[in-house]
């Protein structure tokens, strides 16, 4: 199945890993860490509008990539039915 995320995008449910509230991040300060663990920091696509709402985090082809979308990570979670 796939999952829309927002704009035009969407994703193979089989490849992600994890859908993160922004908001619950930055309040942990931890945005940068998980950037910096994960080696992300320069593979992270916005789609977001400038409304920042969710990180999505996916595995395609072996390499671990970011989504920042403007939808909630409530909304992404029902969709994704997890």
């Amino acid at each position: 199945m796939f999952l829309h995320i927002g704009k035009d995008i969407t994703i193979k449910q089989e490849d992600l890993i994890a859908i993160l509230s922004i908001e619950s991040i930055l309040q942990k300060k931890r945005f940068e860490d998980i950037c910096k663990s994960l080696n992300i920091h320069d593979k992270i696509i916005d789609v977001s509008d400038q409304n920042i709402k969710s990180l999505i985090l996916v595995k395609e082809n072996g390499e671990v990539k970011g989504y920042i979308t403007n939808i909630s990570s409530t909304t992404l979670a029902k969709r994704a039915q997890i």
